[in-house]
């Protein structure tokens, strides 16, 4: 090859070198941020946070935020809301260089938030419902929010009193605390809401007198039903301060008189709803009970307080109505193993079909705070419905039982009632069809309630020896199928993880309450009341008394401090509770069918400070 050709070919190659060496230049570098996330926030406060990144000519970008969350320029700004407080907001950042590369920054807020406590009862009555807010006036004091710390202490945050009927305890952090109510109702819940409501039955207001007076009731029906064997005549009031009365009928008699005298200051001219009501006595497969005959219904009256009223008339006869009724009482028997220290012994159970006047039969579940209500259609025993949840669990009486009225008056005649005394109900009733008198609207609700009792012993210090009644209850509408339990008590109860069932001593300032699921039913709860040792007593005896009650959705507690004193003897009853619509983290008191509860109770439990 000629040299001018070499050379050529190398000035060409070297020229091809030095273009694309000057084409290289290095890349842009990414920015890395400098700034720390601010992690703290308040509800209602502005948030800040300021960026920064190392980089060239970095702008910042808000790729994920919260609603209402802004940038401008390096400067995050946000206001957190009621519902963005107590739970994680997630924010991303994007810093990006000239050039074009970039880097993000992700982080979360927990804002602390205000707690809301609404506390409005709906009232029902004959017209309808109505709304009554909470006075917290006189427990405001008590209301706060317990939270617990690192080193297993709590923080007490108080509150004030809000608009109808609502309580405000700002600055609780994310996660579960206990809220404090009042002296016996506490709750542990995570929610910024709670509702303490309840669904009330309030026929009519009494007005309390100054002064007392003796008002007496005259009572003269006809056209009872000539029964071949003596029956129960009750007589309820649909409102309060007039107690129920109930006595015995005579076999073959169509009518009855009687008379009722109250001393007393309260004012019963409110009171426009009274129920007449005979029951029949029936063999219910393998119990004796009761079924309603005929029946009164008077309405619009103007009673006078002070003075003579006579309440009369004829009842009306039976309306037909049946059920096919099997009740399996032995599926019973075995819930009431493992429930307290020592084997309980079985002492009553009863069931009965009642309508609950005025009361929608698709509705909520209302509680009852005047006597009469709900009415019995069908009993197993000769008690009646004074008084009752749904939840409650009645026992056999052998005399006229009067409800307790809210000043104590003097009842001055006392008819006397015999009543049928049933084992408890361990075995299978197969009652088959039972027929009943069912004269009520049938827009008004229809029940089944089955009550299961026992009872047991256990010592206080003193060597006393006190006695207890758990019971395993529920509450359905009118049953299609044998009848069978819907809820058991839980199981291995613990305290410090030790058997609840052995008396034992533990420190006061650590307290953990633990236990398994029941083997029937799913709870939506459990309640633990706390029953300290009461000395002082009038005969110069003690008692254990409910002192406080916790409420927790889960199956173990921490007890906060305060609840427990050293030196003190205690019982923890726990109650696991069915309900078709109450949350214990929300709404415990809002209820619809079923309902149910099952009780269990520990042996003594000492405390002493470590």
């Amino acid at each position: 090859m000629p040299r001018y050709h070499v050379v050529l070919v190398t000035l060409i190659s070297f020229l091809l070198t030095a273009c694309s060496g000057n084409n290289s230049s290095p890349a842009p570098a990414a920015p890395v941020f400098t700034s720390t996330p601010v992690t703290q926030a308040v509800e209602g406060s502005p948030y800040i946070y300021q960026l920064a990144a190392s980089g060239t000519a970095v702008t910042f970008s808000l790729t994920n935020a919260p609603i209402s969350a802004t940038l401008s320029g390096n400067t995050i700004s946000w206001t957190p809301t009621a519902e963005q407080s107590r739970v994680p907001d997630s924010f991303t950042v994007t810093a990006t260089a000239s050039g074009g590369p970039s880097a993000t920054q992700s982080w979360t807020v927990t804002p602390s938030g205000t707690i809301r406590i609404s506390h409005i009862d709906t009232l029902w009555n004959e017209s309808g419902s109505t709304s009554r807010p909470f006075d917290w006036s006189p427990s405001s004091s008590y209301v706060a929010a317990l939270v617990p710390q690192p080193d297993g202490s709590f923080k007490s945050l108080s509150g004030t009193v809000g608009a109808n009927g609502g309580f405000e305890i700002p600055g609780v952090p994310a996660g579960y605390y206990w809220l404090k109510l009042g002296q016996r109702d506490t709750y542990w819940t995570s929610s910024s809401t709670f509702d303490v409501g309840s669904d009330l039955f309030v026929s009519t207001s009494n007005v309390a007198l100054a002064n007392n007076s003796t008002t007496s009731f005259n009572f003269s029906f006809t056209s009872l039903d000539p029964t071949t064997a003596g029956g129960l005549l009750q007589i309820d009031a649909l409102g309060p301060g007039l107690p129920p009365y109930a006595t015995s009928t005579t076999a073959g008699s169509t009518t009855f008189f009687g008379g009722l005298t109250i001393n007393g200051n309260l004012d019963y001219s409110g009171i426009k709803n009274v129920f007449v009501k005979q029951y029949e006595p029936t063999a219910l497969g393998s119990v004796n009970g009761y079924v309603l005959g005929p029946e009164l219904t008077l309405s619009n009256l103007s009673l006078t307080t002070g003075g003579q009223n006579t309440l009369s008339g004829a009842l009306n006869p039976k309306v037909p109505a049946s059920i096919n009724l099997s009740v399996q009482g032995s599926a019973w028997a075995p819930l009431f193993d493992h429930i307290a220290p020592t084997a309980p012994t079985t002492t009553g159970g009863s069931f009965y079909l009642s309508v609950q006047p005025f009361i929608a039969s698709e509705g909520p579940n209302v509680l009852l705070s005047t006597p009469s209500t709900p009415i019995d259609l069908i009993r197993s025993s000769g008690s009646f419905s004074a008084f009752l949840t749904s939840s409650s669990c009645p026992t056999n009486v052998t005399l006229s039982t009067f409800a307790p009225l809210p000043t104590n008056p003097i009842l001055t005649t006392s008819p006397t009632l015999t009543t049928p005394t049933n084992p408890p109900l361990t075995t299978d009733v197969e009652a088959g069809t039972v027929q009943y008198s069912d004269p009520f609207p049938s827009t008004w609700r229809r029940t089944f309630r089955v009550c299961q009792s026992a009872s047991v012993t256990l010592p206080l210090p003193t060597g006393e020896i006190q006695g207890f009644t758990l019971t395993n209850t529920q509450t359905t509408s009118l049953p299609t199928a044998a009848v069978m339990p819907l809820l058991s008590g839980v199981q291995n109860p613990k305290i410090n993880g030790a058997d609840l069932f052995t008396a034992t001593t533990i420190s006061n300032t650590s307290v953990t309450l633990s236990w398994d699921p029941p083997a029937i039913g799913a709870p939506y709860g459990y309640e633990v009341s706390i029953l300290s040792q009461t000395t002082g007593l009038p005969n110069g005896g003690s008692i254990y008394l409910v002192s406080t009650t916790l409420s927790t959705a889960k199956t173990a507690m921490t007890i906060p401090p305060g609840f427990l004193a050293s030196g003190k003897t205690y019982l923890f009853m726990i109650s696991s509770l069915v309900d078709g619509k109450a949350s214990m983290e929300t709404s415990p008191h809002r209820s619809l069918l079923p309902t149910a509860s099952a009780e269990l109770i520990s042996a003594p439990i000492t405390t002493v400070t470590n």
